[in-house]
């Protein structure tokens, strides 16, 4: 391809990024602006409302704000509105359900902390809309029945915030007409730009062709031949160079000692050898670290120097007879003094039948050999380390159930045994004791078990994830029968190269928690997996359970974190999906999930089909 085409096809590139981030976001800022003017409308509405919101926050109770609520979607159209107390309770919605629910999610926090109105879009019943968090302020009182009714306030205090769903509908024209302007014009600009950016690319890369057949003339042995400047920048420059240059190409020739110069500046040991080794030239380097002077040429031979590095390996120059070059081989150089120094040799021929001889490129690794030696050291102190980790975790984890195991056991037996003695209260302080032994103890347990996925190392081998998967719901079989839960184990399931064991644990898991959080009368899940390119299985636990929020899905994988009280669902610690993830990272994976409030959930893991054939 020409370089005028390059050079048009990259202007028109540039210019076509640069049209869609403009339009990107240029389309942004209008829905911004169009979110901002609709909510601080809202705001404005809500202020002619302050007394009957105000009233409302004061007196908490529902009726008063659903008065104030139901006034203030008249004037807004509001598709759904609800008051909202500082601490993030809900007093009145127009959804009654929500009464006396909490609300923390990002941006009623941010409402909280910026203390204006704040808003997103979002979409709600399948229709997009403006979700806002307006602060409602006190204002000061004048008469009695108020103070009396309200109390003292001070002016600008927030009592409280309206949580609204504001309607796009009347905004959407106009943001659409704002948008098509915008194109419009971004267009008319874009074509432009690229007219006289053609233009301009033909001008400058005029001088560049004229550059070029200069080249061709003078490759040609014309190297009278002068080069027209039609122009007076950095190229009019290079043709005048080019002409210096070709005028006086005729009158020299590239010295010797210019080629002995760039030798002798190389840091690395250079030596040339004939096709025998007998070293013809060497650099200063060279004679530097080896202690040889190489003088006479000839005297020395390069292949009595060099011995390899691995035991029975091939010497250099049968091997460079054979493959005509050699790229980074480690061997010895016996030096001046006696000593063998690491380097690493590069070598290739030049010259032609009846003049061919070797450059070899010497590379010093002695620093490099250091460094093995001391990552082998440090990798056998790790090892170390771990293995006294372990068995301190091992220690520290017995240390501490074992009093555990004493409060249960005595716990148990003064229930047991005095139970109907004691008094309601101090049977209930020793149910909770317990209890709380209990969780302590799980929660060890876990926390071994999230520590000890990172430090036991199983061998990889290649297994049947149908199987697997089998195997795993069989260990929970009891939480099955318990639960009447059907799991369904798909036959397409795949052979990877894994851990066994590890990879087991993942399937036991994730079907263990899709049981656990489950409303259904009959828990249903589903083990399946697909082709995800050519190096990667997809595989997914689908079940039919109560589904998790969106701003959570990165929240559950965090170790001993828990969406729900501890007595809900099974009361577990938090560390399933914590392990799960953990494994399936040193599987070198990534798992993630799909959800939605009561219609279940989808745990997806993206695993290597076999982690030796890494593209």
């Amino acid at each position: 391809m020409k370089l005028y085409l390059k050079t048009l096809l990259f202007i028109l590139l540039l210019i076509g990024a640069a049209f869609c981030v403009n339009i990107y976001f240029s389309s942004a800022a209008v829905s911004e602006a169009m979110g901002g003017q609709i909510t601080d409308s809202a705001a404005s509405a809500a202020a002619d409302l302050t007394l009957g919101f105000q009233k409302a926050f004061l007196s908490g109770r529902e009726l008063d704000g659903i008065t104030a609520l139901h006034a203030f979607a008249q004037k807004t159209g509001a598709v759904y509105a609800g008051m909202v107390t500082a601490e993030g309770t809900i007093i009145a919605h127009t959804n009654v359900a929500l009464t006396g629910t909490r609300l923390a999610d990002p941006l009623m926090l941010r409402g909280a902390r910026s203390a204006a109105p704040v808003f997103r879009r979002t979409i709600y019943n399948g229709t997009e809309i403006v979700d806002a968090v307006i602060p409602v302020t006190r204002h000061k009182h004048s008469s009695a029945e108020d103070i009396l009714f309200e109390g003292l306030g001070t002016a600008g205090e927030i009592s409280g915030f309206l949580r609204a769903g504001l309607p796009l509908t009347s905004a959407r024209k106009a943001e659409q007409d704002i948008t098509f302007k915008l194109l419009i014009l971004a267009l008319f600009i874009a074509s432009a730009a690229a007219l006289l950016s053609a233009l301009f690319a033909r001008v400058i890369l005029r001088q560049v062709s004229l550059l070029g057949e200069g080249i061709r003339k003078v490759r040609e042995g014309d190297y009278d031949f002068s080069v027209p400047v039609i122009s007076r920048d950095e190229l009019g420059d290079v043709a005048e160079s080019f002409n210096k240059l070709s005028r006086g190409l005729s009158e020299t020739t590239v010295s010797k000692q210019y080629l002995d110069s760039v030798l002798e500046s190389m840091p690395d040991p250079l030596l040339i050898t004939d096709v025998a080794g007998n070293i013809l030239k060497a650099n200063r380097a060279a004679a530097e670290f080896s202690g040889y002077d190489f003088l006479p040429p000839g005297a020395q031979n390069l292949g009595e120097l060099l011995q390899p590095q691995a035991e029975g390996a091939q010497p250099p120059f049968p091997l460079l007879a054979k493959s005509g070059h050699i790229k980074e081989m480690d061997l010895w150089l016996k030096a001046r003094d006696g000593k063998k120094l690491p380097v690493m040799l590069s070598a290739a021929f030049i010259g032609g039948e009846g003049r061919r001889q070797i450059v070899m490129v010497l590379k010093d690794t002695s620093q490099h050999k250091e460094s093995e030696a001391r990552l082998a050291q440090y990798l056998k102190e790790v090892e170390t380390v771990n293995s006294e980790l372990d068995a301190f975790a091992h220690t520290v984890s017995h240390d501490l159930k074992e009093p555990l195991r004493g409060i249960e056991m005595f716990s148990g037996m003064l229930l047991s045994d005095y139970g109907a003695k004691l008094e309601p209260q101090a049977g209930d302080y020793l149910h909770r004791v317990l209890k709380a032994s209990g969780r302590m103890r799980r929660l060890i347990d876990d926390l071994l078990s999230y520590a000890r996925v990172a430090r036991v190392r199983n061998p990889y081998e290649r297994a049947s994830t149908a199987i697997l998967a089998a195997e795993a719901v069989a260990g929970i079989s009891a939480l099955v029968e318990e639960h009447k839960a059907v799991v369904r184990v798909s036959e397409n399931l795949p052979e990877i190269f894994c851990d066994p064991v590890k990879m087991r644990q993942v399937f036991q898991n994730l079907v263990s928690n899709a049981i656990k959080y489950n409303d259904k009368p009959v828990p249903e899940i589903d083990i399946s997996a697909e082709k995800f390119g050519d190096y990667y299985w997809k595989f997914s636990v689908k079940d039919n359970g109560i589904g998790i929020p969106a701003q959570y899905f990165e929240e559950i994988f965090k170790i001993f974190k828990r969406l729900h009280s501890r007595q809900e669902y099974g009361g577990g610690t938090g560390a399933g999906l914590a392990i799960v993830k953990k494994i399936v990272e040193e599987h070198n994976g990534r798992i993630w999930v799909e959800s939605a409030e009561g219609k279940g959930s989808v745990f997806y893991a993206l695993i290597p089909a076999d982690l030796r054939a890494k593209p």
